[in-house]
């Protein structure tokens, strides 16, 4: 069988935490798993260079896709461990030290087409509008809204904090990916 070069070969490792996640990230469109194809053509070489597994996968690409432009191929390097955890987070409470919380009113204007803050006013209803007339006669032409909210003006503002935490197992998978780019 003759050599031949295919100048939009490409072969690259990408990584994810699932398989599908990591072949989406291949320039072009993987159908085929090559692993069990790879392993058994492994054990039949003395030594692997990269001259030789670039033969492997462009003989593979030719049987199984004709060399098809946008089709390629894959070898499963490391398999992903998806993460099986329930709650995959660990939430850690904050105490308040600072003594009992005192709440005050907020009033937030904002902009209803973008819910962009346009202005905060923590004194009276009547403050907020006078703070959005004052909007309107230095050149706003816009829609806004006030929404009243509580703020923390003492004690201790933060609930808790959280974090991802996947199960220990979880790890990225890695596969290399071989086509013919289109």
């Amino acid at each position: 069988m003759e050599k031949v070069t295919y100048l939009n070969f490409k072969k690259l490792e990408v990584c994810g935490a699932t398989k599908q996640e990591a072949l989406d990230k291949a320039p072009f469109k993987v159908l085929y798993d090559a692993t069990q194809a790879y392993r058994n053509w492994k054990e039949k070489q003395d030594t692997i260079t990269e001259g030789n597994l670039r033969d492997f996968m462009q003989e593979y690409l030719q049987k199984k896709t004709k060399n098809a432009p946008g089709v390629g191929c894959s070898i499963t390097v490391e398999s992903a461990v998806a993460d099986t955890r329930e709650r995959p987070y660990k939430i850690t409470d904050v105490k308040n030290e600072k003594g009992k919380r005192k709440y005050s009113t907020i009033y937030i204007v904002k902009d209803r087409d973008t819910n962009e803050i346009i202005a905060k006013c923590d004194e009276t209803k009547a403050k907020a509008k006078d703070i959005v007339k004052e909007l309107y006669k230095s050149g706003f032409k816009g829609r806004v809204i006030c929404n009243y909210t509580k703020e923390v003006t003492e004690g201790e503002p933060v609930a808790f904090y959280a974090d991802y935490a996947p199960s220990k197992s979880t790890k990225q998978g890695v596969y290399t990916v071989f086509g013919i780019e289109a």
